[in-house]
């Protein structure tokens, strides 16, 4: 049988390493098609030992003979690999507060700050050196392999590497199938029974088209219908300013507002759980101090965020990674990811139609350059992954909005290769979202000098 290696780089990531891995003890053609080989990477030893030590359970189970190991050493793990799975972020929700807080202390009305806004860029500036780091190395170690990337901001960071490496990248993203789940709601078909063209930004995406798959009819005249009768209040933080853009562009956006927000100025009158994003006090705390707490991340102020107790156990990350880490072979399934069906297809040279994959547009979306990295549908198969065209162009005013953040992506690239502070100021300067100039430059130096063991170090020139 043909060997197969997927290095897993970030393998302490709970959420899409395990799901990747539980993905492959499940496949039955990796199980018995090929000799499967599978590199456990993260730069934190405990991380990583806490991984292999529940992939190793987990794969003896299953019977499955997979070939497992463990390092901290990048060469290693990369060495003749076939692909790359990638989702790495050091102290994420500690970082991304600071990226939520601090613009908005300077004035910025950004709603999120982890893939769009002035605090994104900070993201994007910590995860740049790393993930350029694995693609050079990649360079030398495995030149032919897929990089497959789950790391945010995912637009930004993909076209970082498919413009400064030869290495060929596909970024991976859920959104536009939480979109599907909310279509299928408005329209109460089910999921399955909804074909869809659709495609933008990453977190900035509409649907183009929709239809019914078995008798071919267009679907929006009656997702039109249906949505002028749902209630205005129904799943308020997930769907208001998706259902105010749909009225403003004639298509409906995915993947809610919390991500859609991001790129628009006029997002915070429709997120009702702003106020609760990482939310502490500062009379009684001083946050970002040596060993203060991380506050508690709040998605939206759905569900059952504003239900608990008085005196009930708070979730904490450190609770959640716990548990998460607890093998039971019953609660194994499938992600719904699309890493390791990319893999297979590639691999056996199938071809699958993907829902959307994150690269160089090359004319898949009109008006766009073919440089900057775009969300759309893709085929995949023994020649690689490709992007579907889109026969429906986005409205104008959406090609706008998303020219802006592609300006952004440039600047944020010629800010880290120079060093700049003016280059990171000039792309604060044109996001919808961004404070004054006063306020940018104060930001620029304080997010600098809170985040310095973390970001690359810039001056102002």
């Amino acid at each position: 049988m043909k060997k197969i290696k997927v290095a897993l780089i970030g393998a302490g990531s709970v959420s899409f390493a395990l799901g990747a891995l539980q993905d492959m003890v499940l496949s039955d053609r990796l199980k018995n098609q090929v000799n499967l080989e599978i590199a456990l990477m993260d730069i934190e030893e405990e991380n990583v030992n806490r991984t292999h030590k529940y992939a190793t359970e987990m794969f003896t189970a299953f019977s499955n003979p997979a070939k497992l190991w463990q390092t901290t050493n990048l060469e290693d793990a990369l060495k003749e690999a076939d692909f790359v799975i990638v989702a790495i972020e050091v102290e994420r929700y500690f970082y991304w507060s600071q990226d939520f807080h601090i613009p908005r202390r300077y004035g910025s009305k950004q709603i999120y700050g982890e893939n769009g806004g002035p605090g994104s860029m900070f993201h994007t500036l910590r995860n740049l050196g790393p993930m350029l780091h694995i693609a050079q190395t990649m360079e030398k170690m495995c030149p032919n392999a897929w990089f497959i990337n789950y790391t945010n901001p995912e637009a930004k960071l993909v076209e970082a590497v498919s413009k400064l490496t030869s290495i060929k990248i596909v970024g991976l993203c859920h959104g536009l199938d939480m979109g599907i789940d909310q279509l299928s709601e408005f329209l109460e078909m089910e999921v399955d029974e909804i074909g869809m063209e659709g495609g933008g930004l990453n977190h900035f995406g509409f649907f183009t088209k929709i239809w019914n798959k078995k008798t071919g009819e267009d679907l929006y005249p009656l997702f039109d219908e249906k949505e002028k009768k749902a209630n205005r209040l129904a799943q308020f933080d997930h769907v208001a300013l998706s259902r105010t853009m749909y009225q403003i562009y004639g298509y409906y956006p995915y993947p809610g507002t919390n991500h859609c927000g991001e790129y628009v100025s006029y997002a915070d009158d429709f997120y009702a759980g702003l106020s609760l994003q990482y939310r502490y006090d500062p009379m009684r705390e001083k946050l970002w101090e040596k060993d203060s707490r991380t506050p508690e991340f709040v998605y939206s102020a759905s569900g059952n965020s504003l239900d608990k107790g008085l005196f009930s156990n708070t979730q904490t990350q450190e609770l959640w990674i716990e548990q998460a880490y607890i093998f039971d072979k019953e609660t194994v399934q499938t992600s719904n990811e699309y890493a390791i069906p990319i893999i297979e297809a590639i691999f056996f040279d199938d071809e699958i139609q993907l829902n959307a994959v994150n690269m160089p547009n090359n004319g898949a979306i009109k008006g766009l350059p073919d440089d900057m990295v775009v969300e759309t549908q893709a085929i995949v198969n023994g020649s690689g992954i490709a992007l579907i065209p889109m026969t429906v162009e986005l409205p104008t005013a959406v090609i706008g909005t998303i020219h802006i953040q592609g300006t952004i992506h440039k600047l944020l690239l010629e800010a880290f290769v120079e060093k700049s502070k003016t280059k990171l100021l000039q792309a604060i300067l044109l996001d919808p979202q961004a404070p004054t100039y006063y306020q940018a430059c104060a930001m620029i130096d304080d997010m600098c000098e809170l985040q310095k063991d973390i970001l690359p170090k810039l001056e102002w020139k």
